[in-house]
């Protein structure tokens, strides 16, 4: 069953009762959605060795990308930083994002969370000493009707005036030989695109990897294998975290617990509102008679060349699962039905089960379920992926010389309106959530600036109030 990515989640009732009006139940049964067992993809960074400390200026939770990047910011204030890890460092969706970093057709603060973590990555290797991977790569994107091209051209006109002179709007609309030489070997003829010059790109195998490996450089303490099972309070405001390993005294916690971020908050009795999605795709090699840097064209085409000359590939469909949440608040999803975009794959399987026999609530004297769940990873989707492999070398004959390297999915948690939650949370007085984004690459540098500056009252660089937890 396919329909629009930002229409993204229905209401789980009226998703299974149109399905079963409409007879798809069956093929909806059939679709991955799936978490398994894993470990981090290709990288590896092993953890801090020793006993946790007794106490920490700040304790983040979750070792990907975004509690990596948190930590740094903090580190780099002057507080003493602990990260706390369940598995391993990026091992779930931290060594398996798609890698572009891109605005295009981006709105409000999020098209600024973008347009500046563009911005800090082209100065990151700078900044870390090492490659993480990181290039400028122009991405070519054709408009798939008139509709979409005149949306894109009064896009980029509005955004140039938005952000004017010291970081300039790098998109244009290009045409005629440009455009073929940055499609090599298309074999149809693709007459107008936009092409966002100053798009970057990341490899996943590597980029997380390297910020982790500067995170303990800067003497940032990450212990893996260490579930927070929750926090304690005194007098309301946060006084220790409690992990499996003892206890960790703290003023001061941010949550970086991507898809597990929600269920950390329900023992906390907050209301974090996301529902799960996934997302497939597959590393392929390289070979000669390729267009470089980032192409998507309609039909679900998407390819992006890595630093080492293969390509990444996915038909940028996602498989969302039914599970108990969607029934409680997926109607919140419903704004998103008029925004167009790519296929989404609905999905009813053994999660659907899984969520509703979940522990919603636990003592911290008792084992989590952070502890059942180390590095949980996502089935990619194969026929979606061979699909899309086909498609993709009936359009470029050159890349049927390319075999495939690896398959993988990613797993996100969506806020209702795609939009990130970096926020306070003020049933909590020292405790800032930094989470719910299927861009978390991208936006690291800058989000994990506002969280610093939320959780020690400084003025963020954007104005938080968009990514508000409270916003819904």
């Amino acid at each position: 069953m396919n329909i629009s990515r930002r229409k993204l989640i229905l209401g789980g009732g009226a998703i299974c009762a149109a399905g079963a009006v409409a007879g798809v139940l069956p093929p909806m049964l059939k679709q991955e959605g799936r978490l398994v067992a894993g470990k981090p993809r290709y990288g590896f960074v092993s953890g801090t060795e020793g006993n946790i400390p007794k106490a920490a200026d700040v304790v983040v939770i979750g070792a990907g990308i975004l509690g990596i990047m948190t930590a740094i910011n903090l580190t780099k204030k002057g507080l003493s930083v602990v990260i706390l890890e369940k598995g391993n460092i990026a091992g779930e969706q931290s060594s398996r994002f798609y890698g572009q970093l891109i605005t295009y057709k981006m709105e409000g603060q999020t098209f600024m969370l973008h347009h500046l973590g563009k911005q800090h990555w082209r100065e990151m290797n700078a900044m870390i000493g090492a490659d993480t991977s990181y290039r400028t790569q122009g991405r070519v994107e054709v408009p798939f009707d008139d509709d979409d091209l005149d949306n894109v051209t009064k896009w980029i006109a509005r955004k140039k005036e938005e952000v004017g002179g010291t970081n300039p709007l790098q998109t244009r609309i290009i045409e005629g030989n440009e455009l073929k030489r940055r499609l090599t070997g298309a074999v149809s003829t693709w007459k107008v695109a936009g092409f966002e010059e100053d798009s970057g790109s990341l490899d996943p195998e590597i980029a997380t990897f390297k910020i982790a490996e500067y995170a303990k450089r800067l003497g940032i303490r990450i212990y893996t294998q260490c579930a927070a099972r929750g926090i304690e309070t005194q007098g309301g405001a946060v006084s220790d975290v409690v992990t499996e390993k003892g206890s960790i005294k703290t003023a001061r916690v941010v949550l970086c617990g991507g898809a597990w971020s929600r269920l950390f908050m329900q023992n906390l009795g907050v209301d974090l509102e996301t529902l799960p999605a996934y997302q497939s795709q597959q590393l392929i090699s390289g070979t000669v008679g390729l267009p470089g840097g980032n192409v998507a064209l309609p039909g679900n085409l998407f390819f992006r060349e890595q630093a080492d000359g293969t390509y990444a590939t996915s038909p940028r469909i996602e498989v969302i699962p039914i599970v108990e949440d969607s029934f409680k608040y997926g109607y919140k999803y419903l704004p998103l039905l008029a925004q167009p975009d790519a296929a989404v794959h609905l999905s009813i399987n053994e999660q659907l089960l899984n969520s509703f026999k979940q522990k919603k609530n636990w003592k911290l004297d008792e084992i989590s379920p952070f502890e059942s769940n180390r590095d949980m990873v996502a089935l990619p989707d194969v026929k979606d992926l061979d699909r899309s492999l086909a498609r993709l070398r009936a359009e470029f004959p050159a890349f049927n010389h390319s075999t495939v390297i690896d398959r993988w999915s990613g797993a996100m948690a969506v806020a209702p309106d795609e939009s990130p939650i970096i926020s306070a949370v003020q049933e909590c007085p020292g405790l800032v959530v930094n989470t719910a984004t299927s861009w978390g690459m991208t936006e690291s540098p800058v989000s994990a600036s506002i969280a610093a500056d939320i959780l020690l009252g400084d003025t963020p660089v954007l104005d938080p109030k968009a990514f508000s937890l409270y916003r819904f």
